[in-house]
C-alpha cells in the first residue's frame, strides 16, 4: 500500500494539505495504517522503554514525509511515573498488570514483571503543544490500559482531532483499567463514530490454537474468549461541513483506510466541492474513482495472498485429527 496515492488526484490533494499522525506507544515503528498517503504524512511517535526508543533510532524515515520520536509516556496529568516490564516487553503499562489474569489463562510471559523503569510522562496536550504540533489528525493510541486516562485529559485535541485508533480490553489485563464499552461511550460523547473492530485476540488457557484449529493437547479444541481489539473511531462526513481544509483531510483518512464511499459523501458537501473543482478541476466521483480503484486491487491482491497462505496451518494441523 505505500504511497498508491501519490500520483493521483488524491496524493494531489494530501500534498496541498498534508497529515499529522501521532502515536502513542510506538515500540517496534509506525503501523501502516496511512501508508497508501505516506508520502503526505509527518508521523510522530511517543515511547518511554529506553531499550525500545534506541531502537527506533535506527528505523527508516521512509515512506514518511518525515518522522520524529519523543523519549516519554503520555499519562494524563504527566510527572514521573513506573513503567511496569513484564517478561514480553510488548505488553508494558503504566498500570500494574493483573497476575490473576495471566495465571487464568497461562500467560503468564505478559504479566510477569522483570523490569521496572522510571519514566517522564506528559499529557498529551502538553505534549502536542511542546512539540509544537498545530494538532493531530490521525491518532493512535496503544499503552496497555491508560487510553482512556489520556484521552480523557486532552479535549482540546479532541475537538481536533478526525480519527482515533485505539487498543481496548473486554477482560481487564491491567488494575483497573477501563473497558472497551467504557472507551465507546466516551468517544461517541465527543462526536466520534466506531467504523470498526480491528484485529480481535482471543484467548485460550490449554495451547494456543484458537477456533477452527484442532490440536493434539488436552482439550484437543477450544473457543478463545475474546479479551482485547482495536477500535476505530472517526468523525462523521457531516462533522466537517463548511471547512473545506479539514474536509478534505478527514476525506484522505476516509481513502487510506479504504472507506470511500464515506470520502464520497464528505467530498459532496457544496463548499467541498467547489474547493476541489477549484484545486484539482475534478468533481468528487472523479478524485474518488482513482484512489477507489489502485487501493481496491491491492487490497484483492493481498487477500488472494492472505488466503493461499492461509491454507498452510489447516494442511499442517490435518494431521492431528487422525491422532
Amino acid at each position: 500500500m505505500r504511497n498508491i496515492f501519490e500520483h493521483l488526484p488524491a496524493g494531489e490533494l494530501a500534498r496541498r494539505h498534508p497529515l499529522r499522525y501521532v502515536d502513542i506507544g510506538s515500540r517496534g515503528g509506525f503501523q501502516e495504517d496511512l501508508h497508501p498517503l505516506a508520502f503526505a504524512v509527518d508521523a510522530t511517535g511517543f515511547e518511554p522503554d529506553p531499550e525500545a526508543f534506541a531502537a527506533l533510532q535506527g528505523l527508516p524515515v521512509d515512506p514518511w514525509k518525515s518522522v520524529s520520536y519523543l523519549p516519554y509516556a503520555l499519562s494524563d496529568s504527566g510527572g514521573t511515573r513506573t513503567l511496569y516490564i513484564p517478561r514480553d516487553p510488548i505488553a508494558a503499562s503504566l498500570l500494574r498488570h493483573d497476575a490473576a489474569l495471566g495465571t487464568r489463562f497461562n500467560k503468564q510471559h505478559l504479566f510477569e514483571i522483570v523490569r521496572e523503569e522510571t519514566v517522564e510522562t506528559k499529557s498529551l496536550e502538553d505534549a502536542v503543544r511542546e512539540a509544537g504540533m498545530s494538532g493531530i489528525d490521525y491518532l493512535k493510541i496503544d499503552v496497555e490500559g491508560a487510553e482512556l486516562s489520556i484521552l480523557e485529559a486532552a479535549p482540546t485535541v479532541l475537538g481536533g482531532l478526525l480519527a482515533l485508533k485505539t487498543e481496548v480490553a473486554f477482560v481487564p489485563p491491567r488494575v483497573g483499567q477501563p473497558l472497551a464499552f467504557d472507551v465507546a461511550n466516551f468517544m461517541h460523547a465527543q462526536g466520534f463514530e466506531l467504523m470498526a473492530m480491528l484485529d480481535p485476540m482471543h484467548w485460550r488457557r490449554h495451547g494456543d490454537l484458537i477456533d477452527p484449529y484442532y490440536g493434539t493437547g488436552q482439550p484437543a479444541y477450544a473457543r478463545g474468549q475474546l479479551i482485547h481489539a482495536d477500535f476505530l473511531f472517526m468523525r462523521s462526513p457531516d462533522a466537517v461541513g463548511g471547512d473545506p481544509a479539514r474536509a478534505v483531510r478527514l476525506a484522505l483518512l476516509y481513502m487510506a483506510l479504504g472507506y470511500f464511499d464515506h470520502a464520497l459523501m464528505t467530498f459532496e458537501d457544496a463548499q467541498v466541492r467547489a474547493y476541489l473543482e477549484q484545486a484539482v478541476d475534478l468533481s468528487p466521483p472523479q478524485v474518488v474513482a482513482s484512489a477507489s480503484k489502485a487501493y481496491g486491487r491491492r487490497r484483492f491482491v493481498q487477500a488472494f495472498g492472505r488466503q493461499a497462505r492461509g491454507m498452510v496451518p489447516f494442511v499442517r494441523y490435518l494431521k492431528n485429527l487422525f491422532e
